[in-house]
């Protein structure tokens, strides 16, 4: 058969490779077919039982090395050898009687403590395995194998700091191993040591400085430690070995939206979008950039693909509405904000801005019952409740509005809005001493009233100066 009928060479040399053990196997198991004294030769047994194991055929190891055992009772690697099959087998019960019985035979056989150890792990009794590689590794301490299963079976349990330790054994034997690094290097990850993964990751890169995927890992430890501009350079080493490394490009546009450049970070998330069309995140970050920037109409283009993409989004919603508002189009963003309340009622700022929307339109009774809604999910906001206390009063309910207005104060007694709009009522109401009450605490609250007290009410200046001045000190 032509290679060039698969996919690819590596396709044809696995084929190839197969083949071979097929006709291996077939070949010794005629031999002992023929043969009554076969099993006498161990080298072709043990050579077909390991033919079996690379395969994967379980099944068919098992009574062969059962023979052997029958013939060499007190071979102990023929014990671990079956012990091992009946664990892929899935056989763990048995699988530890057969380690049992070796390490009866000889109880510093560290291959049938490590062996043991493995199959306890698979029945998640961790730790029977962390005891068992722990004899393993007493009888043979610079078995690096062994100290692997450690570090597997530690990690497992997620517990990291033992297994740092653990790999740090590794690497004092081998100070070059790669995968010991890589696994040390995630570890730090997860207990947030930022500074160890980071000088952990500089010393795989000098072992393999075009690993792509090393110097984004760089990048993310970088921005862990808020060294933003290094991270982003991180980012730029593996988009210069693998362009079209998309999780470096989205952090990369990430980052320069971060420190403000909002300009660099449209240009990336454009180049992510080149490899991901439909990028959620790109379109995102886009949208809201352009907000930033004023460009409302591009920015709306953006969030109407966000939305095609995701018809339920209620925050692509939200901030589409956002737009509209900003641009005039109250129709369209109150429609929006409706859609949005309705995918995700459990958002009180959403309420708020379609009830801050509809109070600008005039449209009171239907902003009196959103802000009700962004009460009740929010109920020690004052904000919410000076508003409120607003839509009453447009409606004529002064009563009602001057509770809001107080409740806002229980809320919040340092909050200058509730006590000047309480001044308000009793100035209308002509009530000019009750007045005097809540505008003076306003002003000491916020000096700024004051300004505005004059620009809305300068009819009433003369009060005014009387008021500062009983005052003053």
């Amino acid at each position: 058969m032509d290679y060039r009928d698969f996919e690819d060479r590596d396709d044809f040399e696995e084929f190839q490779e197969k083949e071979k053990i097929q006709s291996k196997i077939k070949k010794y198991e005629e031999f002992l077919k023929n043969n009554e004294g076969g099993y006498l030769n161990t080298e072709i047994v043990e050579e077909l039982i390991e033919l079996y194991l690379i395969s994967g055929q379980y099944e068919k190891a098992l009574p062969h090395v059962q023979k052997l055992i029958e013939f060499f009772p007190y071979s102990v690697d023929y014990w671990v050898k079956k012990g091992i099959i009946l664990n892929n087998m899935y056989e763990y019960e048995k699988a530890l009687l057969s380690f049992h019985k070796a390490l009866m035979l000889n109880p510093s056989e560290a291959d049938a403590w490590a062996n043991m150890a493995i199959t306890f792990e698979n029945m998640d009794k961790s730790e029977e395995a962390l005891e068992c590689i722990e004899r393993a590794i007493e009888i043979q301490p610079t078995n690096i194998d062994f100290l692997r299963i450690k570090t597997d079976i530690l990690e497992k349990s997620e517990k990291y700091p033992q297994t740092i330790n653990a790999l740090k054994e590794i690497l004092k034997l081998n100070p070059n191993d790669k995968d010991a690094l890589l696994k040390l290097a995630d570890c730090y990850e997860k207990i947030g040591d930022f500074e160890n993964l980071n000088e952990t990751l500089e010393t795989c890169l000098d072992l393999d400085p075009y690993d792509y995927n090393l110097w984004y890992k760089k990048g993310v430890a970088l921005a862990k430690l808020n060294q933003v501009i290094k991270a982003i350079e991180a980012f730029d080493m593996a988009l210069v070995i693998k362009e079209n490394f998309t999780p470096a490009l989205e952090r990369k546009a990430e980052l320069l939206f971060k420190i403000g450049r909002y300009i660099d970070s449209i240009e990336v998330f454009k180049q992510l979008l080149k490899y991901e069309p439909n990028s959620k995140t790109a379109l995102f970050y886009i949208g809201n950039i352009l907000i930033k920037l004023g460009q409302y109409r591009e920015a709306i283009k953006y969030l109407n693909q966000v939305i095609k993409l995701s018809p339920q989004d209620y925050l692509a919603y939200y901030i589409r509405g956002n737009c509209y508002e900003a641009i005039g189009s109250y129709k369209k963003a109150l429609a929006d904000y409706t859609i949005a309340v309705n995918y995700n009622p459990r958002i009180p700022d959403i309420w708020e801005a379609k009830a801050d929307l509809e109070y600008e339109t005039g449209k009171f009774s239907e902003a009196l019952s959103s802000y009700m809604m962004a009460i009740k999910l929010d109920q020690k906001n004052p904000r919410l409740w000076v508003s409120v206390g607003l839509v009453y009063e447009q409606l004529g309910r002064y009563q009602e509005a001057a509770q809001s207005y107080y409740n806002a104060i229980k809320i919040d007694p340092e909050y200058a809005d509730p006590y000047y709009q309480i001044g308000r009522l009793f100035l209308l109401a002509n009530m000019i001493d009750e007045a005097e009450k809540y505008f003076s605490k306003a002003f000491e609250i916020d000096n700024s009233k004051i300004e505005e007290f004059e620009n809305e009410f300068p009819k009433y200046k003369r009060y005014l100066k009387k008021w500062l001045k009983n005052k003053a000190p």
